[in-house]
């Protein structure tokens, strides 16, 4: 009896069809609104360009997949020019082979010699200069900010730190180190178009209605006309002259030329009549950020840009013979050549002042030549 007592307290019952589908509908309910939110948040960061639909993540979800501060986030396009950058002494316009040549000490007349441009990366591993040797290469070219604005140092900058776009720390005193030494070195600095700054700081941005303004490659721009992002570069480029650097080229340092540029919003931030004047405040405080240093100041343009056939960056060939130190243009076909554009244009110093640069590509990576005249 008391056995069958125990039997009856110790029965609880079959789950049944009806427990085993209301578990398994539960579990779909709750599989559908984890995706439906996940396609909610993520709409938000659908980018349609011309190429299509692409996922752009907000900066903070890129850093966690971003092992070098170097390196372009997955899915970015990368810049066309990282490789090696050949610049040869040619006073006559002739095509001369890469090859290896003396860097000048300030104020030499010497031939600026072979550059090797090379991931940050190198000089912290300590890599750089057994590349530069296997090159023949005597001089380097880094890239210290690139456009999605991520820094390869660690930058003092409010607005670096609020935009989470800083390398290490430890990345300030090897670049220092680095640049005690003998090496010509040059800083590649990517200005206003900035992926990261204008998410976090909207009023810093090109804007589109009530949004950031992309551009052809679904990039962000902080706009040229703030002045606190003026101040922004201008900071970065005291920086990095005060790290040792010989040179900086600016890159996109002026109003976008491509995209559509009719959707940005008019205002303060993007009066054409006032662009070149604005691009002026900019130059006048990146020169005053490094004059205690003796760094130069060189600009990249677009090929358009140089020859005037553009009339939406702002820049003039009256601000490139103010302000360059040299001009960097990407050599083609074309005619005239890039250096027949020079004097059209007002600009004086002679084919010297041009760096002209060829892209070409290899197994392993783009490589870039370009023709420099002597140092002053």
């Amino acid at each position: 009896m008391g056995r069958s007592n125990r039997e009856v307290g110790g029965y609880r019952g079959r789950r049944t069809i009806t427990d085993i589908l209301r578990f398994i509908a539960v579990a779909l309910a709750i599989v559908v609104v984890l995706v439906l939110g996940t396609l909610f948040y993520l709409q938000r960061y659908l980018v349609y360009t011309d190429d299509g639909v692409r996922l752009d993540l907000p900066p903070f979800l890129q850093s966690l997949r971003r092992e070098d501060p170097t390196k372009d986030p997955e899915g970015s396009t990368p810049p066309p020019d990282v490789g090696s950058v050949s610049f040869v002494e040619d006073p006559a316009g002739s095509q001369s082979e890469p090859g290896p040549g003396g860097v000048s000490e300030p104020m030499q007349s010497e031939p600026a010699g072979f550059i090797l441009a090379l991931p940050v990366g190198d000089v912290l591993n300590g890599s750089a200069a057994d590349r530069l040797a296997e090159a023949g290469a005597d001089a380097v070219m880094l890239e210290m900010k690139d456009r999605e604005g991520n820094l390869a140092w660690y930058s003092d900058q409010e607005v670096a730190g609020r935009a989470k776009v800083n390398g290490e720390q430890s990345a300030n005193d090897a670049l220092r180190q680095w640049n005690q030494g003998d090496v010509y070195t040059i800083a590649r600095v990517c200005c206003f178009r900035d992926n990261s700054v204008p998410y976090y700081r909207n009023r810093m941005a090109l804007r589109q209605g009530g949004n950031n303004w992309r551009d052809e490659l679904g990039l962000r721009w902080m706009s040229p006309a703030q002045e606190d992002a003026q101040a922004y570069i201008a900071g970065l480029c005291g920086e990095l002259a005060a790290l040792g650097f010989d040179e900086i080229v600016l890159e996109n340092f002026a109003f976008p030329i491509q995209g559509r540029l009719d959707r940005i919003n008019q205002g303060e931030s993007y009066n054409a009549a006032q662009f070149t004047q604005e691009l002026e405040g900019l130059l006048d405080q990146v020169e005053q950020s490094v004059a205690p240093y003796g760094t130069k100041i060189s600009l990249w343009v677009e090929r358009d840009t140089l020859a005037g056939t553009e009339k939406v960056s702002g820049v003039t060939g009256a601000l490139l013979e103010r302000y360059a130190h040299r001009i960097w243009v990407r050599e083609d076909e074309l005619e005239p050549a890039a250096a027949d554009l020079l004097e059209p244009a007002g600009i004086g110093g002679g084919p010297e002042r041009l760096v002209a640069v060829t892209s070409s590509h290899t197994q392993d990576s783009p490589v870039v030549q370009a023709e420099i005249g002597p140092e002053e």
